[in-house]
């Protein structure tokens, strides 16, 4: 097993501008760190997070900290003012490392102050509940995704062997919404599942969901390989899909 590689780096902004083929509709998007220790087999962002070719390859098993994040963050803050921020894109900004460095955090307290018209946090982990005192303050113009791809932690364990499992994912969800939090639960990518079981999970935890689907981008022939080698080819039919709208409809969700 590759052990992991953390270091730092200077960056001249923290804000990118958004791609405007993006499913989600936002301004900027802001990643505290370069790569993601959750290293989840299907994540797009080993696409293009960084030119070294040994670093794609490697990816999960790396993270590179913004180490002038916040100083970036706060000489570009006139940027933010009414605009859409989205956190995040290509890291998962509530990763175990997080919990030590605290630069999430410390660029949220920037943009407390940056008054942007939206902020949309994007996480699978459960350690964003440690934030929900400083997400109070942004009061209605913020609100948190947790990705549940599947109501099974088989199949999370296929595809997401170090994320936290769903029932840890969900008890964040609980309690964000319990704190008044808007939460919405990013069904995405699509991963094998039961629909209805899936939605009545989702239900009590979440305000509202989304669904995408999974690519095939990077390591198709790994992701393959686990849908044929385990008999989930069917779930990559757009029936499956249908199927997960329906009942996420159904449950007020979509």
């Amino acid at each position: 097993m590759a052990s992991n590689l953390i270091t730092e780096i200077e960056v001249r902004s923290v804000l990118t501008a958004q791609n405007r083929r993006s499913t989600i509709p936002y301004d900027y998007t802001i990643n505290p760190y370069r790569g993601c220790l959750l290293g989840c087999l299907y994540c797009y962002a080993s696409r293009f997070v960084h030119e070294d070719a040994a670093k794609k390859a490697d990816w999960g098993h790396w993270v590179e900290v913004k180490k002038n994040a916040v100083d970036a963050l706060q000489r570009d803050s006139h940027k933010i003012c009414g605009k859409t921020v989205f956190f995040s894109s290509a890291t998962d900004p509530y990763q175990p490392l997080e919990l030590r460095l605290g630069l999430t955090r410390a660029l949220l307290e920037v943009l407390l102050l940056a008054f942007p018209a939206r902020l949309r946090i994007q996480t699978r982990s459960p350690h964003v509940v440690r934030d929900i005192d400083l997400f109070r303050k942004f009061g209605d113009t913020l609100d948190v995704g947790i990705s549940v791809p599947t109501d099974s932690d088989i199949v999370r364990r296929a595809f997401e062997p170090r994320a936290p499992s769903i029932a840890r994912r969900l008890d964040a969800a609980r309690q964000l919404k319990e704190a008044g939090i808007a939460v919405r639960a990013s069904v995405a990518p699509l991963l094998p599942c039961t629909p209805e079981r899936l939605a009545r999970l989702l239900a009590p935890c979440f305000d509202r969901a989304w669904v995408d689907g999974i690519n095939f981008y990077e390591k198709a022939d790994a992701l393959r390989e686990i849908y044929t080698g385990r008999g989930w080819e069917a779930y990559l039919r757009p029936e499956h899909a249908d199927r997960v709208r329906a009942a996420l409809h159904a449950a007020g969700l979509l």
